[in-house]
């Protein structure tokens, strides 16, 4: 009886429960579409969030403080169309001078930038998009704008800066300086994130369309703390030097890669690092560049730079550079493996001395004096290139250093019968390019090894925070007696008189040089392939009073030659070159005319405030009292003549004869983006002097010498 009321209720329910969520969904479509701006409006106005901002990036220096890596300002604009405190009367007074400045500095017409403004107003969007990428020149200048300077809340333009991070120099030491990316950050950029980073600040911002943030106001709740600079080791002449000479030798024998390294012998300091690998960008074209640090980070069969190791154990264990071996006639098989010298159709060597073993680079020879030293103990040989430091990596403070792989234990799965000889010429064993060098190094060094190191300080403000100095790995790799015959060994091989591997290479040079050439085959996964080999020299000068030492190493060749005496060699003795005319270490004045009575020393032309305080420090006479900014400067033996150099208002700048700072100060200053190619002083410019400037952005170009 009871079944119709409760039905009837039910229906009831359902009824009423339908109406309402009809008029909630009614609701909802109602604010979505008619009031859809209104709440809109509303919601932008308390969306508002503490936003992360990044810090300054810190610097990367070369040695004498050339940029190697920077982060440049730029900043982005942004306009609020429903500003509260909007100055509507200045908005229409000056829209048209705003619009001129910034289709000047983001390289758009005065229309478009304007159809910018319109077309946000009429929207009234809170957040709009009006320019990106403004150089911070222009935006210094924009800030200068009478609308500009009524500030965020009567303008409503806020800027929104950004770090864009720039390598000056291009491609010099680009994997070893580095990227500086989100994920996966390589380089210097990657080791010394933590100096370089800075610390992060933070800005209430708030959501506008496009779930975009734009700052409220321009203060910040904690102010962002800038990184600290680091101070590399590297000399930009040096490296521009090794890199040229790399690669022309890459073009020469369209090689796959190749690398070079430069090292202070006392230090450890890598003074020049240079990795380039061949990339055939499109049909026959081939360019070389950077994009993997094989000095560090690859580790190959070092072939015969590593019989300088091989026979150091030797000698440590007792044998003398004196002590015959028998080559007999260039050919020998160990366990049915056939060995053979370069020399092998020659008839071979024959009985010859151990340094004469080193000084020809005899693949018999090295083999024999090792098995003939350890053959009974092979783990004694193990141990002994263990104890002169070549098992392990050289602890250089940078991301990606490769294990090397020499074996330490005749228990290893790997150990053969043939691991020994095959061990003394180079070969099942690997290391990297600057693994090599700290061996030589340390010879060069009376056998001290040192740490490599790439960075000399950190600084903030350009006040010193901390100072890395030279680190030593072993303070003796091996015994007086060993460390002479090494020397004498590694001289021989370069001596012009002589029968070593690079007699010819360094024959009327005013500086001698030890060293060590090395050709080896390159391994794959089928075997060693027929004609692929890796060319090397490792070694140190000037001979008699270590200065320098230098690796190069030069991969799978195309050309037909691939020995390291025709391809490697050449490039150390172009480095050693331009090392020996250009550093004043070597060429100390004792008598005659400039050394009683040196004289000014000569100077680019630029800032009138730094020639004086410089000429000041140093005791010279210059012309004082000049009442301009910028001059030229006339060396003359005595004394140097200071001159105005007159600066156009509106014309381009002359900066030929201007260091690249002075250039840059003064061509930015008059409204052009400035490129350039060289170190040194401007040669020339693109754009003549006193040519007037035009309104858009303009791109010189400078060539320095």
């Amino acid at each position: 009886m009871n079944a119709m009321p409760n039905t009837g209720r039910i229906w009831l329910v359902f009824v009423g429960l339908t109406l309402v969520g009809l008029g909630v969904f009614g609701r909802i479509v109602y604010i979505q579409t008619v009031e859809h701006d209104k709440w809109a409006s509303r919601g932008e106005e308390f969306s508002t969030s503490v936003r992360t901002i990044e810090p300054s990036r810190g610097q990367i220096l070369a040695r004498d403080g050339s940029l190697l890596a920077t982060s440049v300002p730029v900043y982005d604009l942004r306009w609020d169309a429903k500003c509260e405190g909007m100055r509507w009367d200045m908005y229409e007074d000056q829209i048209d001078t705003l619009c001129i400045a910034l289709s000047s500095a983001i390289g758009k017409s005065p229309a478009y930038v304007r159809g910018k403004f319109d077309n946000a107003k009429q929207r009234g969007h809170r957040g709009a998009l009006i320019g990106r990428n403004i150089p911070f020149t222009d935006y210094q200048e924009l800030r200068n704008l009478p609308f500009v300077q009524l500030g965020r809340y009567k303008s409503g333009l806020v800027f929104e800066r950004r770090e864009n991070r720039r390598r000056p120099f291009g491609k010099l030491a680009a994997r070893t300086v580095g990227i500086d990316r989100e994920q996966q950050r390589v380089g210097i950029e990657r080791a010394w994130n933590d100096e370089l980073a800075g610390v992060e600040g933070q800005q209430l911002s708030r959501r506008v369309a496009g779930n975009q943030w734009m700052p409220v106001t321009d203060d910040y709740l904690v102010d962002p703390v800038e990184g600290m600079d680091v101070v590399t080791t590297l000399d930009l002449h040096l490296q521009d030097v090794a890199t040229n000479a790399l690669e022309q030798q890459l073009r020469r024998h369209d090689a796959a890669w190749g690398t070079v390294i430069v090292c202070e012998v006392s230090t450890g300091n890598i003074r020049a690092i240079a990795n380039l690998t061949r990339h055939e960008v499109t049909e026959g074209v081939v360019e070389y560049w950077e994009d993997f640090n094989h000095a560090i980070g690859t580790a190959v069969e070092p072939g015969s730079t590593f019989k300088l190791a091989s026979l150091m154990a030797c000698m440590e264990a007792g044998m003398l550079p004196t002590d015959s071996v028998d080559t007999g006639n260039g050919e020998i098989f160990f366990y049915q493996k056939r060995m053979r010298d370069s020399n092998y159709k020659d008839g071979g060597h024959g009985e010859i001395s151990l340094s004469k073993v080193f000084e020809v680079s005899s693949n018999v020879g090295s083999a024999l004096a090792v098995k003939e030293t350890f053959g009974e103990k092979p783990q004694a040989f193990l141990d002994g290139l263990k104890a002169i430091g070549v098992a392990e990596k050289t602890g250089i403070r940078y991301v990606g250093e490769a294990d090397p792989k020499v074996k330490t234990s005749v228990d290893d799965a790997g150990w053969t019968g043939l691991s020994l000889t095959q061990m003394a010429i180079g070969y099942e064993v690997t290391q990297t390019p600057l693994q090599t060098l700290a061996l030589y190094n340390a010879i060069a060094n009376n056998g001290r090894m040192m740490r490599p190191q790439l960075v000399s300080e950190v600084t903030s403000g350009g006040e010193n925070v901390r100072t890395y100095k030279p680190f030593v790995l072993n303070p003796r790799i091996c015994s007086q007696t060993t460390l002479v015959a090494c020397k004498n060994m590694m001289e021989a091989v370069c001596d012009p008189e002589g029968q070593g591997t690079a007699q010819r290479l360094f024959a009327g040079k005013p500086y001698t040089v030890a060293g060590k050439t090395g050709t080896a085959r390159i391994a794959t996964g089928r075997g060693y392939e027929e004609g692929r080999y890796r060319a090397s020299f490792a070694g140190y000068f000037p001979a008699n009073n270590p200065q320098y030492s230098c690796v190069v190493v030069i991969a799978d060749t195309k050309s037909g030659s691939y020995y390291g005496s025709t391809i490697a060699a050449p490039v150390f003795r172009e480095v050693a070159d331009l090392i020996y005319a250009t550093d004043p270490a070597f060429h100390t004045l004792s008598k005659g005319p400039l050394a009683e009575a040196p004289s000014v020393p000569a100077s680019n032309d630029g800032a009138r405030d730094a020639l004086e305080t410089l000429y000041d420090a140093l005791g010279m006479q210059h012309t004082q009292g000049l009442g301009t900014d910028w001059v030229k400067v006339t060396t003359g033996e005595d004394a140097a003549e200071l001159t105005p150099l007159d600066i156009p208002e509106s014309g381009v700048p002359d900066v030929r004869g201007m260091g690249l700072r002075d250039a840059l100060y003064l061509l930015e200053n008059a409204g052009l983006r400035v490129n350039y190619d060289g170190i040194g002083t401007v040669k020339s410019q693109s754009i003549a002097p006193g040519t007037p400037l035009r309104t858009e952005l303009t791109t010189i170009q400078l060539r320095l010498s």
